[in-house]
């Protein structure tokens, strides 16, 4: 069943936790960030047959009128997790909206079948509330995929956008096999972290630190092998979407230097997206510094957003 819950929170004060699931067709569910809190959940409930039901993360600041950041989570990871490792760490006074991607998160029992499905469901989601321009997209890893996707809506529009560690793969013979390959591991990763849960704990502790490491592992575990496959499909056949040149010089790509994706990123971005930027972090792997340099991560997102300092390269 779909519902609302409104939390204030006790670390800060600053911040009011909306997390609403909904069926997003309805057009009298339609309010905007500032009306949120007032909803009744039995009003949003009324509804759920009609349509899909996603859940969306809303952490409103107290400034009607404050920037509205979407964060979009890489496989593995979550709206939770993206709250505690980029958005606790770029301050005051900013709304943020996180959606669980099908299969993760309080959407893990969700198959996930396409990112075009996801950035459906966030379009709808967005267009029903009222949000049409957003100060900052950011995807890491599948979120890039599904904001690829998103930005195909004429709709929607962003004052910058932050894609992390995203495929560049498209589909071409080299992307199919190396795709298959990838699904075929994947899901004897799954297999196995299902069998001995710690020692996928271990190795993703090796990769991206022994704070995200246990539930990363556990969702990987819980996730069905149709979803794993359908996920690897969409990284390895990746439609990329056409972006203007003024969406171009407010876009930014960034990888970490040993992340495998950076090489093809390197020789696609400059021909496809020529006013992109595209930061490296040397000595960083894939999606890695997010979660063990969270402090310096987040305020480099916040400069982002407010226009205040270049994007960190280091």
């Amino acid at each position: 069943m779909c519902a609302l819950a409104l939390v204030r929170l006790a670390r800060s004060g600053s911040y009011d936790v909306v997390t609403v699931t909904l069926a997003s067709r309805d057009t009298d569910l339609a309010p905007t960030l500032g009306e949120a809190h007032k909803l009744q959940a039995a009003k949003i409930e009324k509804d759920t047959a009609r349509g899909y039901c996603m859940r969306m993360h809303v952490y409103e600041a107290v400034e009607d009128d404050s920037p509205t950041i979407l964060l979009i989570h890489p496989m593995l990871s979550s709206a939770s997790r993206m709250k505690a490792a980029v958005a606790d760490h770029m301050g005051d006074g900013l709304h943020f909206l996180i959606p669980d991607l099908s299969a993760h998160g309080d959407e893990a029992s969700a198959p996930y079948s396409s990112a075009i499905e996801e950035a459906e469901a966030i379009h709808s989601w967005l267009v029903d509330h009222g949000i049409r321009r957003l100060a900052l997209g950011f995807g890491a890893s599948l979120g890039g995929v599904v904001l690829f996707e998103l930005l195909r809506f004429p709709d929607l529009s962003f004052d910058r956008l932050f894609i992390e560690g995203v495929s560049f793969y498209s589909g071409g013979p080299i992307s199919r096999a190396g795709g298959a390959i990838l699904s075929r591991i994947m899901v004897a990763k799954h297999r196995k972290a299902v069998r001995d849960p710690e020692a996928g704990v271990r190795k993703l502790a090796r990769l991206f630190g022994e704070e995200v490491a246990r539930p990363m592992a556990e969702s990987l575990a819980a996730m069905s092998e149709e979803s794993i496959r359908a996920i690897v499909r969409d990284c390895s056949r990746v439609t990329l979407p056409h972006l203007s040149p003024d969406v171009q010089r407010r876009c930014t790509f960034a990888y970490g230097e040993k992340d495998s994706d950076l090489r093809l990123a390197r020789r696609t971005a400059p021909r496809l997206y020529p006013g992109t930027e595209l930061v490296v972090w040397p000595g960083w792997g894939h999606c890695e510094r997010m979660s063990r340099d969270s402090v310096a991560y987040g305020a480099m997102l916040r400069n982002v957003v407010l226009g205040s300092a270049p994007t960190d390269r280091s």
